[in-house]
């Protein structure tokens, strides 16, 4: 799936791995993966910022007696988003739940044509997740977190970029469907 070249350091030579990260080839090839990972790269920083807060919130609590009050609308946030950025990588690696019992007895001619259907029928689906997602965060802006005071439109910001990426990776799968005749 990736075409970008990898750098190949060998593990047995020392500061291998950095001189070739710091090299503009390298540098280049790790600004490129970043950018064709980019759901997975910020939903892991989400977990690990969601770990942190509830293991320093069961230590204040617990531990010290002096409890955050912060804690838990950070994990809320981290939480909308993963599920939002999860559905999206879901998209990009085709690993939504498909019931494929139909398209596996008609011909493939047929069942081209019915997962091409499918496809635009989830695109504008996510196209009226995208207005209405728009609608939802313009709604919200000047509403605020109990704790935090943060606006919670950057939480429900997660529906529409979410669904706009979701469009984004329909629209080369069906290129490519397109591309392949």
């Amino acid at each position: 799936m990736n075409d970008h070249p990898k750098p190949s350091p060998s593990a047995s030579q020392p500061g291998a791995v950095q001189a070739a990260v710091s090299s503009p080839r390298g540098l280049l090839w790790a600004l490129s993966w970043t950018v064709a990972n980019f759901e997975e790269v910020i939903t892991a920083l989400l977990l690990g910022i969601m770990i942190a807060s509830v293991g320093l919130s069961v230590f204040f609590r617990y531990v010290l007696q002096k409890p955050f009050s912060w804690t838990e609308e950070v994990v809320l946030f981290c939480m909308v988003w993963m599920v939002f950025l999860g559905a999206s990588m879901a998209t990009k690696h085709r690993e939504h739940i498909v019931i494929d019992f139909v398209t596996a007895l008609v011909p493939k001619g047929l069942a081209r044509i019915m997962e091409i259907v499918s496809l635009v029928t989830v695109i504008a689906v996510l196209m009226v997740m995208v207005w209405q997602g728009l609608l939802l965060v313009q709604r919200t802006q000047f509403m605020t977190t109990t704790a935090l005071g943060i606006p919670t439109m950057y939480m429900y910001a997660a529906v529409p970029f979410s669904a706009l990426l979701m469009i984004v990776h329909n629209l080369r799968l069906l290129f490519a469907m397109a591309r392949e005749g």
